[in-house]
C-alpha cells in the first residue's frame, strides 16, 4: 500500500512559460516508476508560478526606453527559453550566437540586445523580489502565489508529505515562504501541507541562497524539515539536497555557511548539469530541471517512503 506523496516545483528568474516544469515532471515520474514497488501514480505535482508578479513591470520598462522591436526580441528569446525548458539544447544554439550581436537590424537603441535582455530580467526579477521600505506588495504576491500551488496539492493530498524542488531564486523564495510558515504563522490555513508541517524533502537546485544570507549578520536562519520528526518512515527520508554544479557561478554550497546549515542541510550534493559543450562554463545554471543527474536521485528518494 502507498501514498500520496506531495511535489511542489519553484522557478527562478526569467521563465514566462507557465509549463516551465513539464519536461522535470516527466523526468521525476519516469524515474520514480524505475524504483521496484513504486507507482508514479503517487505524485501529485504543482508548479508554482510566479514570474507574472513582475513582468508585466519589466516589459513596460523595456518597451518604454527600447521600443516595440525590442519587445518582439524579448518575446523571440522567451521562447528559446521555453524550448530550453522542455528539454531542448537545440535552442541554445541561436540563444548563445545572438549573446555576441552587439547589434540587432531593426534595434537601434538596444545595442547587445540578448544581455541586455538577460540583465534586465535576470537581475529585473531579483530586485523586484525585494522588500520595499513600506511596501512588500511584489513580496507578498509572488509568495500567494506559491500559495495557491500548495492549495491545489492540498485539494489532492492535504495531509501528504511535501517536497519541494526549487531553482536558483526559486530556492530563495521557497526557504523564505517556509521560514514564514515556520516562524510568523502566516497562513490560517486547516490543511497540515499549506502550513508547511508535513515538508519532508527540500531540494535547491542552483541556488544563491548564501548570497541572500548577508542579510542577516549571524547566518543562522535556515528552515527546518517538519517531516523529520512526523513518523519513523519519514524521518529515514527526510532531506534537504543542495544541487550545484561547480561551474554555475550563481549556485553556492551551504554546509559551510556555519553550524546552524550544517545542521539543516544534509548534503552539498556537486553535479555536472547542462547542454553539451555548454555544460562546463556558467550556462550550466540552466540544467538542473531537465537533468537526470538530479531528477534520479530525488525520485529514488521519494520512493524511499512511497514504496510499502
Amino acid at each position: 500500500m502507498s501514498t500520496k506523496i506531495a511535489v511542489l516545483f519553484i522557478h527562478g528568474v526569467e521563465i514566462e512559460d507557465p509549463h516551465y516544469a513539464q519536461n522535470a515532471m516527466a523526468l521525476l515520474r519516469d524515474e520514480y516508476a524505475k524504483v521496484p514497488g513504486a507507482d508514479p501514480d503517487d505524485l501529485v505535482i504543482e508548479a508554482a508560478y510566479w514570474i507574472p508578479v513582475v513582468a508585466r513591470g519589466l516589459n513596460t520598462i523595456v518597451e518604454r526606453s527600447f521600443g516595440d522591436g525590442f519587445t518582439r526580441w524579448v518575446r523571440w528569446l522567451d521562447g528559446l527559453v521555453h524550448r530550453i525548458d522542455n528539454g531542448s539544447y537545440l535552442a541554445m544554439v541561436p540563444l548563445v550566437v545572438s549573446g555576441v550581436l552587439g547589434r540587432v537590424p531593426g534595434l537601434p537603441k538596444a545595442h547587445w540586445a540578448t544581455l541586455r535582455w538577460a540583465v534586465t530580467y535576470f537581475l529585473g526579477d531579483v530586485i523586484a523580489y525585494q522588500t520595499a521600505e513600506g511596501s512588500n506588495v511584489n513580496y507578498d504576491a509572488i509568495h500567494a502565489r506559491v500559495d495557491d500551488a500548495l492549495a491545489k496539492l492540498a485539494e489532492r493530498a492535504p495531509d501528504a508529505p511535501l517536497c519541494v524542488i526549487s531553482h536558483s531564486l526559486g530556492t530563495v523564495i521557497a526557504s523564505d515562504h517556509f521560514y514564514d510558515l515556520q516562524h510568523a504563522s502566516r497562513s490560517s490555513s486547516s490543511s497540515a501541507l499549506e502550513r508547511g508541517e508535513t515538508l519532508t524533502w527540500f531540494y535547491t537546485l542552483g541556488s544563491p541562497i548564501a548570497l541572500w544570507m548577508v542579510r542577516y549578520p549571524s547566518f543562522d536562519a535556515p528552515i527546518s524539515l517538519p517531516g523529520r520528526t512526523a513518523n519513523a518512515g519519514a524521518e529515514r527520508a527526510a532531506e534537504w539536497v543542495n544541487f550545484y554544479d561547480p561551474d554555475d557561478i550563481i549556485a553556492y554550497p551551504l554546509r559551510d555557511l556555519n553550524a546552524q546549515y550544517r545542521r539543516a542541510v544534509d548534503a552539498d550534493h556537486a553535479v555536472h548539469v547542462g547542454p553539451p559543450m555548454l555544460g562546463r562554463t556558467p550556462v550550466s545554471h540552466i540544467g538542473y530541471f531537465n537533468s537526470r543527474k538530479v531528477m534520479r536521485p530525488i525520485a529514488r528518494r521519494l520512493a524511499s517512503l512511497g514504496r510499502r
